[in-house]
């Protein structure tokens, strides 16, 4: 594992109002086989961990039975998300719009995504996130 940087920005668009917020952390990439695997604590303490392989993306977050989430992302495809909030569990789906990996001119390696989260029919919001690796 190689230790990195990630700046972290994240937008969430719901209905009529928009948030975007940025984090800086310390964490962990590795590549091997065509899989990357990225995790680091947010805020200092919900440990995150990504698998990246083919056009593929996992993140898992948090541990504990009160906080923890698991999304898939393929881009085009419909995927079930699990949301276990205060112990109450949420069933969602997301919608990938899009999926990036990508090395910039200066090294630096981004992972973009943006993807659409649905509760049954209803659209809860749209997200874009995006993580910068130095």
């Amino acid at each position: 594992m190689a230790n990195t940087q990630i700046t972290l920005t994240s937008t969430i668009t719901q209905e009529d109002e928009q948030e975007s917020f940025d984090k800086e952390m310390p964490g962990e990439i590795t590549e091997e086989n065509g899989i990357i695997r990225i995790s680091y604590l947010e805020d200092e303490e919900i440990p995150v961990k990504m698998l990246l392989k083919d056009n593929e993306l996992i993140i898992k977050r948090g541990v504990d039975k009160q906080n923890y989430s698991f999304m898939r992302f393929v881009p085009g495809e419909k995927e079930k998300c699990r949301y276990l909030v205060q112990g109450r569990q949420m069933d969602l789906v997301s919608v990938t719009n899009l999926l990036d990996f990508s090395t910039e001119i200066d090294g630096k390696r981004k992972l973009h995504v943006e993807y659409d989260l649905f509760s049954g029919l209803y659209l809860i919001g749209n997200y874009t996130v995006t993580l910068i690796f130095t």
